[in-house]
């Protein structure tokens, strides 16, 4: 093993508060990976809530894997030291099971990387029987677990707080080797095994039918929490290491009612479940009690909690700063802003995501400009100097008049903003952060094409010079090819299992892969899919009608966009 990355580790831990070690003997070892840097992981409540909740189990070890970064994978090569724990510095094929955590669909790539690092074999087929099972939850997998599907033994679909103990009690129980175990996770529901299906395409490469074999289910069904304030969604383990590390992060509930066409996680978490106040303020005040000075709320959508109100006083009469990533603009309010400038906010965000009320309201955000604007005088009002906003580009019925709008209303924002604050304080900056859109599953819009790189580049250079001169504005974006690839695994099929494949074998050279790759990219990207195509993640139940998308698709479409909130 590497003496350099054993020390790093080490370091790590030292950080930490909350780690928990435990011995191994005559327990179910399970490895939970974080696909991504360490302190992208940390920030993750859902990494952290199934760490806690593995770890409450008697006879299970559960310990933290991380993705290398460049220089720790060159030390892991050159030393032919595998991937390890991070609590014990475990080698990943001594574990039972190797659990990914996956939110992102670039991670994808990263998943195999490890596993490749690891010395296990990345497709399922050829595994050997002492090799862990390999499974995966998180977003991605109930979004359209496909393109990786060839590699994991089975996905958790679903939210992971109950069935993570079921999972254990199954293997502690029923394990006599993989193919028995794997047939006895067939009929558990929220459990999906790939090599229990067949996809079946035409010869023009269309997806015809995912044919269920050996008993499994036609259609595998999302498990959702009976009650979400049986589980508290906080962090774990605490370090100053982790993007968030400065404060105690806590979920207030799951999901989001608006109804955006292009959210996923607005359609896959309904119902919209919220947490009670009397569950979050017990948490609160066990986080005050353990010195805790800061608190980060986290949700979809936290400012449209219910009982917000009553939800700041809790903080505030604990003594606790507040923190709270993204607000609405419609829903922002001088308490709100006053209570999160009394807690050292310097910067609001706001997500507009079009620059015109009509594409707004296409996209079911029905935010007006003036809504907007008014929520610039609230953060002038209370003194907190910088801004910041999410924009959207390559949405479906975008116009060149859309993106020509975003710098126009940045302009209007600007002037409210400069507008001196009651003590004569300046303001800061306006930030435009601008995304690409991506045709999620599950969405209104999973049957709309990806836009392309050089559209959205162009795009990206109408806006860049509309707000050219103004020295407090401010435009960070993505790369529009990174986009792209974003499209492919997040629409892609089995078949996308090549590319990322080759990409793994690459170090991770995607662009690279896809010059190899003899898959067709724009089929499964920039293609408008009709609404009777099979699509990929069609055999899976996630509490979603197939009928009302495709209703609020055809709205979307319509010259009269319905508005949001409209039935």
């Amino acid at each position: 093993m590497s003496w350099t990355l054993k020390k790093k580790a080490q370091a790590l831990l030292a950080a930490e508060e909350g780690t928990v070690q435990k011995d191994w003997g005559g327990r179910i070892a399970v490895a939970l990976v974080y696909p991504n840097a360490y302190s992208v992981g940390m920030s993750n409540l859902g990494f952290q809530t199934i760490y806690r909740h593995l770890n409450e189990l008697p006879d299970v070890v559960c310990e933290r894997v991380f993705l290398p970064d460049p220089a720790e994978a060159a030390e892991l090569a050159r030393t032919r030291t595998a991937p390890f724990s991070l609590e014990s510095q475990r080698p990943l094929g001594d574990f039972h099971m190797i659990g990914f955590s996956v939110t992102y669909e670039g991670d994808y790539i990263n998943v195999l990387r490890i596993l490749e690092l690891a010395g296990i074999p990345l497709r399922v087929g050829d595994r050997r029987s002492h090799d862990p099972l390999v499974l995966m939850g998180g977003v991605c997998a109930f979004s359209n677990p496909e393109p990786i599907a060839p590699f994991m033994d089975f996905v958790v679909v679903g939210e992971g707080e109950e069935l993570v103990g079921e999972l254990i009690a199954a293997y502690r129980e029923q394990y006599r080797d993989r193919e028995s175990f794997l047939d006895l996770l067939t009929a558990l529901p929220g459990v999906y095994v790939p090599e229990r299906y067949e996809a079946r395409y035409a010869e023009d490469g269309a997806l015809v039918d995912v044919v269920a074999l050996g008993g499994a289910p036609a259609v595998v069904t999302k498990r959702r929490l009976r009650d979400v304030n049986a589980f508290r969604t906080i962090a774990a383990v605490k370090t100053p290491n982790a993007e968030y590390g400065h404060m105690a992060l806590l979920e207030v509930g799951k999901g989001c009612g608006r109804g955006c066409r292009f959210c996923l996680e607005g359609q896959v978490y309904r119902p919209v479940r919220h947490r009670s106040v009397q569950a979050l303020s017990d948490t609160i005040k066990q986080l005050a009690a353990e010195g805790e000075k800061r608190i980060g709320l986290v949700g979809a959508c936290v400012s449209d909690y219910p009982w917000i109100g009553e939800l700041l006083k809790v903080v505030e009469d604990h003594g606790m700063e507040l923190s709270i990533s993204s607000l609405r603009a419609d829903s922002l309010t001088d308490d709100l802003a006053a209570s999160l400038a009394r807690g050292g906010h310097r910067t609001l965000t706001i997500a507009p995501e079009a620059g015109t009320e009509r594409l707004r309201r296409a996209i079911r955000k029905a935010i007006t400009d003036e809504q907007i604007l008014g929520a610039c005088d609230i953060v002038r009002a209370h003194g907190i100097p910088n801004l910041k906003t999410y924009f959207m580009i390559g949405q479906p019925t975008e116009t060149d008049e859309d993106v020509a709008a975003i710098p126009a209303l940045a302009r209007r924002m600007l002037e409210r903003l400069r507008v001196l604050d009651p003590q004569g304080r300046p303001f800061g900056r306006l930030t435009l952060s601008i995304s690409s859109f991506v045709p999620k599953p599950w969405t209104p819009f999973q049957w709309a094409p990806f836009a392309g790189a050089e559209a959205l580049s162009r795009k990206l250079a109408t806006i860049k010079q509309g707000v050219g001169g103004l020295a407090t504005v401010r435009v960070l974006h993505e790369n529009p090819r990174e986009a792209a690839l974003q499209a492919l695994l997040a629409r892609g099929d089995r078949r996308v299992g090549d590319f990322l494949e080759a990409a793994a074998r690459l170090g991770g050279d995607w662009r690279r892969a896809l010059r190899e790759w003899d898959g067709d990219l724009e089929f499964h990207t920039t293609r408008a899919r009709a609404l009777d195509e099979r699509l990929p993640w069609d055999h899976f139940e996630v509490g979603v009608k197939k009928a009302g998308l495709r209703r609020e698709w055809e709205r979307a479409l319509a010259a009269d966009a319905v508005p949001a909130g409209a039935a």
